[in-house]
């Protein structure tokens, strides 16, 4: 089941990429650092680079299911995990949200904020950040 992302949620990934993790079956880890990315409905679609297709191609024949988060200063700002399948066509990789985790130090850390549902969601979002996007030039 896909879960819609938040227009908070989908700004910090729209404005500063994604980092990317995948793992192979056997568990042997990577990370893919991009800074273009888009949201459309539950689906993140990120813009790769040929060297980046061929760092997680061979994972992703293995292993669909990854682990994104917003980069830059939304690692920090933004602290959310998802999780879904994803699938590389052409030079982008389309992720189909399936589970999102909140990754806010502290008590909050961990809680998979996608079993709200979305309008708890936005609730949830809307008593701890009044920033629904970065700040432009600073």
């Amino acid at each position: 089941m896909s879960i819609r992302l938040t227009p908070r949620m989908s700004n910090w990934i729209s404005e500063n990429g994604v980092h990317i993790a995948a793992a192979t079956k056997n568990g042997f880890p990577t990370v893919v650092v991009t800074d273009s990315s888009t949201v459309e409905g539950e689906t993140i679609t990120v813009s790769l680079k040929p060297s980046q297709i061929k760092q997680i191609e061979n994972i992703l024949a293995e292993n669909d299911y990854v682990a994104a988060a917003p980069g830059q200063l939304g690692s920090v700002r933004a602290p959310y995990q998802f999780k879904g399948a994803a699938k590389l066509q052409r030079d982008k990789l389309l992720i189909t949200v399936e589970e999102i985790y909140c990754t806010k130090p502290g008590a909050e850390a961990g809680i998979r904020l996608d079993t709200l549902g979305y309008e708890k969601m936005k609730e949830y979002e809307e008593s701890r950040w009044t920033d629904l996007s970065p700040a432009i030039n600073g």
